[in-house]
């Protein structure tokens, strides 16, 4: 497990969420992703996590408030003033050994991972960990349907999405930092992609055929077309 990187395990892109967010919108984004934890990010840089643990926590210990009333408070409270401000992080090029004993160490399921710049370029958490172990045990690496492997076209790199709904065109690869893509007709992801050089329309997706399929570029290189 030493000889494994973080970055070759981690789900990438994060996702992440605003100090702004309510509780509420947390504990959907948690529900609709199937994910227990989310890192704070403001102007770029990682301040905090939330985990579904504080959200347990923040329910109020009067328990004669209805099932209402808690949503209403819910939507009222962000996660600033609950969630964790001392985050144990951890960098890409680190060892997977290394992430085992630090979860071990804080008594915590997962890491958010960071860049020398401090942004959150993923997560690694105990599944990932389990699977790595899987890995190798048996000598192959245990698939999960929801949780595709995609590589940067670009640079090569191995990203590890939780679902293809969860990378938008807003979103980047974490290594070479181009915009990945996905089809504006039919949303499907043809693997992943970075942008660079690459303004030409992509040929027909075998089974799909989407005509509508075309590379995000750059307003300069859409300008030169």
């Amino acid at each position: 497990m030493k000889n494994q990187r973080v970055a070759d395990w981690m789900s990438t892109p994060a996702i992440v969420i605003a100090p702004t967010t309510t509780l509420a919108e947390a504990q959907r984004l948690m529900e609709q992703r199937r994910i227990r934890r989310l890192p704070v990010v403001e102007n770029g840089k990682l301040i905090g996590i939330i985990t579904r643990g504080d959200l347990r926590a923040a329910q109020p210990a009067d328990t004669t408030l209805s099932y209402y009333e808690w949503r209403a408070l819910l939507d009222r409270v962000t996660v600033v003033e609950c969630m964790t401000r001392h985050v144990v992080t951890i960098t890409p090029d680190a060892s997977a050994l290394d992430a085992a004993r630090l979860m071990l160490t804080y008594k915590i399921g997962g890491l958010p991972v960071v860049d020398d710049e401090g942004r959150v370029i993923g997560i690694i958490t105990e599944s990932d960990l389990f699977r790595l172990q899987i890995a190798l045990t048996t000598g192959g690496e245990a698939r999960d349907a929801e949780r595709p492997t995609l590589i940067c076209h670009h640079c090569g790199a191995v990203l590890r999405g939780r679902s293809l709904e969860t990378i938008s065109r807003d979103d980047q690869c974490w290594r070479c930092h181009y915009h990945l893509h996905r089809c504006d007709n039919c949303r499907y992801f043809d693997s992943i992609a970075c942008m660079l050089d690459r303004p030409e329309r992509h040929t027909a997706i075998p089974g799909r055929d989407c005509p509508c399929f075309v590379y995000l570029v750059t307003q300069e290189q859409g300008a030169e077309r």
